[in-house]
């Protein structure tokens, strides 16, 4: 007979369905300006008496969203040795179950514990928000602050991830930030990468390092204006479709956010952060940032690949569980 549960996940798949439908008929699409939509916060008045290093520590980004729904106990039983830390969109319900149906399943590993969370914003859709309140209370796998969910958000979507670490699961060894259009290998990223019978590492991160500077062209989906960023090259950085850090760097990376002028790109945002507190980003070509055609052998090596639909993420998981004993 079938569970409550069962039953509960029906009427959300039913429920996500309908409502894309209302909207996709109703309303026109809404589009996300183009402009930089971090809220602008009044600064105090000067104090008179402020001396030049009370200037220095000023919070330039106080990062004081509330949230709108947290899973503050996922980590009080049992420390996690990884923290997936999965952005993504309100309309992305068929992305999420078919990670939770896949890679970012927490029981595939019974000697190694992962903990996954999908983060999100607030929609400016009311709908929507009550969609994802009651996905929420069947798999209790999704933090939401109270900013608004855009493209131009996306580094405060990381750093809610960033403090959400440092604050409710600190003890956890490793983190992996990646999107819901990634398919992870999970037992490369496990057993060859992080390897859980090693001592953590401290102050790590790794990724698809990339090197270059900034785009002026105003009609790029990356462009950084001059007063924004005037410096003539980036740091190194780590493509943001995937990248994996010892847990220590989610609360230093938080910190020196709350006193580091917030950039629009989110991969190059956390890659000024690192630069300020020392830390390299280790290049690790198993890290793919393109599309790359499945094959069986291909995608054993690698660590992410980008642009995977809910659908390639069920075959390829499902082809790659099925013949583990074959060799390539």
């Amino acid at each position: 007979m079938p569970s409550k549960v069962s039953y509960l996940y029906l009427l959300t798949v039913v429920c996500w369905a309908s409502a894309l439908w209302y909207l996709s008929v109703s309303r026109s699409s809404t589009a996300y300006t183009s402009q930089l939509s971090i809220p602008i916060r009044k600064l105090p008045k000067p104090n008179k008496n402020a001396t030049f290093s009370n200037i220095r520590t000023r919070c330039l980004n106080p990062h004081d969203f509330g949230y709108l729904i947290n899973e503050a106990k996922k980590c009080e039983a049992e420390p996690p040795f990884l923290v997936i830390l999965i952005s993504t969109t309100h309309k992305e319900f068929d992305a999420r179950q078919a990670i939770r149906e896949t890679w970012g399943d927490e029981s595939t590993f019974q000697d190694v514990r992962v903990v996954t969370l999908f983060l999100l914003g607030r929609s400016t859709d009311n709908v929507l928000n009550q969609m994802l309140e009651q996905e929420s209370q069947i798999f209790h796998d999704i933090v939401v602050e109270d900013f608004i969910d855009s493209y131009h958000n996306l580094t405060l979507k990381t750093l809610m991830g960033m403090r959400w670490v440092a604050t409710f699961c600190s003890k956890a060894q490793y983190v992996l930030k990646t999107d819901s259009d990634i398919y992870v290998n999970m037992e490369n990223l496990i057993f060859n990468l992080l390897k859980p019978t090693t001592k953590p590492r401290r102050r790590y991160f790794t990724g698809y390092v990339i090197n270059g500077g900034p785009i002026r062209d105003m009609r790029s989906k990356w462009y950084m204006p001059r007063d924004l960023y005037p410096e003539s090259k980036y740091p190194p950085f780590c493509s943001g479709t995937g990248y994996v850090f010892s847990a220590d760097v989610a609360e230093l990376i938080f910190n020196t956010s709350l006193h580091t002028r917030l950039l629009h790109l989110e991969d190059v945002y956390m890659g000024v952060c690192l630069r300020k507190l020392g830390i390299h980003p280790f290049q690790n070509s198993g890290f793919n940032h393109w599309k790359m055609a499945y094959s069986l052998c291909r995608y054993r090596r690698v660590v992410t690949v980008h642009q995977i639909s809910p659908e390639e993420m069920h075959r390829i998981w499902n082809d790659m569980t099925s013949k583990k004993h074959l060799k390539c």
